[in-house]
């Protein structure tokens, strides 16, 4: 009797390639902004939806979306903070691929296998939580010239399922994580244009992981069907085959945690971003900014079973990711005890087409995801009142749209941002932010079909989170 484990495509590769994006796990990637993109930078700009955020020159984390805010301080000025993200994204299986071969099955052999059920593929919750530091520093030089330094992030990810989990090839585990740390310069020209430059030096981690999932029942299943449906007696060479453990612990599901593939590793990419910030008054300010995309190429070992489910092959990959461009108008006008804030930010999403991890050897295909992703546009509204000189409170409103199709590792749709949040100066020289959002994803229907077995699966996901953050705020 033939023993096989062979799939559609090899399935085994466990690699280490220097990987994708940078500093803490950025489960709010899924929960609370498009693609895998994070909007928690600032907890004074969470207050107001980041409304108004190229603009607001409160503190310093305003350098965080536009350089050139920097020259409209005119004292050291030093901010840092954190956000915690809890979010929840509920997957719901519509569908069973492997139910009608395990009926066949069923009809051919003595004891039953258990049929898979659309219930096998529910998860109440893939994301991880996450915490988020941000810190930044502004430095005047003279009356002209200012100089900025920001460290955040821009873009994560952080999903997580079972071992065992039936689509294992589509879900196991994806953390990608970045750190952007962004030296900048701005200048003054005459009493009310500000421009800025920066660097952005982003450090990108990841970590990924597949399970077998269904590929070990599903390549068990084609063994015997095959044999029995070709052989003259079918319901003997059926049992015959299931009575042997290599065929019947797939078949129960035993082998779904077994590890597939999985890669780690780090890289390092370098891009820039400039902005001007109209500084009509301290009532009136308009900024607008653009942070350039960042390609990140990750090289590092793998190894790969070949096609005859034994050999491991190993060697040296590569993997390369393209962090989208951002461009971002924001305006800040305030009258009285209220102040109006609004933002628009583009990001370039098409740019990103996928990942796929190559083999320096032979550029043979290691790992291959595409994604249907499209340019999208955030819109933010946000209203900030003045209560006396001690306390500023802030709400505000946003309306993320989709950035495109959504897979169960990177959970995509359109997303509604309702925040909250304070200011309290405790001095002339110290303040304090404190801020709440609550982001609700709108429900989504999708397919996504595994490229190793060729099954497709049917999916209905939900994404809500809830995100809090707090900001010290300095200024010398």
């Amino acid at each position: 009797m033939k023993k096989t484990y062979s799939f559609k495509k090899s399935v085994i590769s466990k690699a280490v390639v220097k990987a994708m994006v940078t500093a803490t796990i950025m489960a709010s990637a899924q929960a609370s902004a498009a693609g895998f993109q994070v909007n928690v930078q600032s907890a004074s700009a969470l207050g107001n939806a980041n409304a108004g955020f190229a603009a607001n020159t409160d503190n310093a984390a305003v350098i965080a979306t536009n350089p050139a805010a920097a020259a409209s301080f005119d004292k050291f000025a030093f901010s840092f903070g954190g956000a915690y993200v809890e979010p929840t994204v509920e997957t719901t299986g519509d569908n069973s691929p492997l139910a009608g071969s395990y009926t066949a099955l069923n009809q051919l052999i003595d004891n039953d296998f258990a049929v898979p059920t659309k219930s096998d593929y529910d998860v109440e919750n893939s994301v991880n939580t996450s915490t988020i530091p941000s810190v930044y520093a502004v430095i005047p030089v003279g009356s002209k010239l200012a100089i900025g330094l920001a460290g955040y992030t821009n873009y994560g990810t952080n999903t997580e399922f079972s071992d065992d989990y039936a689509a294992g090839l589509l879900g196991g585990s994806t953390q990608l994580t970045t750190f952007n740390l962004n030296p900048s310069l701005a200048f003054k020209v005459g009493s009310k244009l500000r421009l800025g430059v920066g660097a952005q030096i982003v450090y990108g981690s990841a970590e990924l992981e597949r399970n077998l999932g269904d590929a070990a029942a599903g390549s068990a299943l084609e063994t015997v069907l095959t044999a029995a449906y070709t052989s003259a007696n079918p319901q003997a060479t059926a049992n015959a085959y299931v009575s042997d453990p290599a065929i019947s612990g797939p078949l129960a599901g035993m082998a779904r945690g077994a590890t597939a593939f999985s890669l780690e590793g780090d890289d390092i990419g370098f891009g820039w971003n400039a902005g001007v910030l109209l500084d009509l008054n301290a009532n009136h300010k308009i900024g607008v900014s653009y942070r350039s995309e960042v390609e990140l190429t990750f090289e590092g070992d793998y190894s790969k079973r070949a096609d005859d489910g034994v050999t491991i092959n190993t060697g040296n990959g590569t993997l390369d990711l393209s962090l989208p461009a951002i461009a971002e108008l924001g305006g800040f006008h305030r009258f009285g005890n209220l102040a109006l804030q609004y933002g628009v930010v583009w990001t370039e999403w098409s740019s990103f087409k996928g990942l796929k991890g190559v083999s320096a050897e032979d550029n043979k295909i290691l790992f291959e995801k595409a994604y249907n992703y499209e340019d999208n546009i955030r819109y933010s509204a946000g209203l900030s009142y003045y209560l006396g000189n001690k306390v500023i409170l802030r709400a505000g409103y946003a309306l993320d749209e989709s950035a495109g199709d959504t897979t169960i590792s990177i959970p995509d749709s359109e997303r509604q941002w309702y925040t909250a949040g304070l200011t309290f100066k405790i001095s002339k020289t110290l303040s304090v932010d404190l801020a709440a959002a609550y982001i609700v994803g709108e429900e989504t229907s999708f397919e996504e079909t595994d490229s190793i077995t060729g099954l497709t699966y049917e999916f209905t996901n939900k994404a809500e989170a809830i995100v809090g953050s707090a900001q010290v705020n300095l200024v010398f």
